[in-house]
């Protein structure tokens, strides 16, 4: 496990099927994400079986289950995936399941976790993330976190009834370990 200051990023489960379906498919959760289709049981469950016997190297993607360090409740999920070996370099991912766990910090505290476990313990060089313009709550907590603007990509996604632009952002080892070095994790298990 790997802890933050709020969050505690653990292994996913097949046992965490009915707490990400709880609020999956809701619009407000499903809005900033590649797409607000709802998904089926099913196909979670697929994915489900897939990322938890997935491999970094071999597959490419690591996902884990986030939640409070204090309660113990399943917040969602933040994944690193497209891990590129050659270049040391994957893409970031995190979505907070419950709109009413939005605002209270968890995302900019889940990030940097994750940052620092990809950083630390994986050895890549650089992360990056796309994100949508006007996901203004969102692009805080990826710069609280050590993320900077690296580029616009103009009317690259269709949600919420129009095209959006959206922001590429990432950050690089140097930076973040010299705010964060791997000698200690961002929190601490209490």
């Amino acid at each position: 496990m790997y802890f933050g200051e709020k969050v505690r990023l653990r292994a996913i489960e097949m046992s965490d099927l009915p707490h990400i379906m709880k609020h999956w498919n809701t619009y407000e959760t499903r809005k900033f994400l590649l797409s607000a289709v709802p998904y089926s049981e099913n196909a979670e469950r697929k994915w489900l079986e897939e990322v938890t016997t997935a491999s970094p190297w071999k597959d490419g993607i690591v996902v884990f289950a986030v939640e409070d360090k204090r309660t113990g409740q399943f917040l969602g999920t933040v994944t690193l995936d497209r891990i590129n070996p050659q270049n040391r370099r994957a893409e970031l991912g995190i979505a907070l399941h419950d709109p009413a766990n939005l605002g209270k910090g968890y995302g900019t505290d889940t990030v940097r976790v994750m940052l620092w476990f990809g950083y630390h313990v994986l050895g890549l060089h650089t992360i990056f993330l796309i994100t949508m313009t006007c996901n203004a709550r969102a692009i805080r907590a990826y710069e609280k976190a050590g993320f900077k603007r690296a580029g616009l990509l103009r009317h690259a996604m269709f949600s919420q009834g129009k095209f959006q632009d959206v922001f590429i952002m990432d950050t690089v080892f140097d930076e973040f370990a010299a705010v964060h070095p791997g000698d200690r994790q961002i929190g601490s298990p209490t």
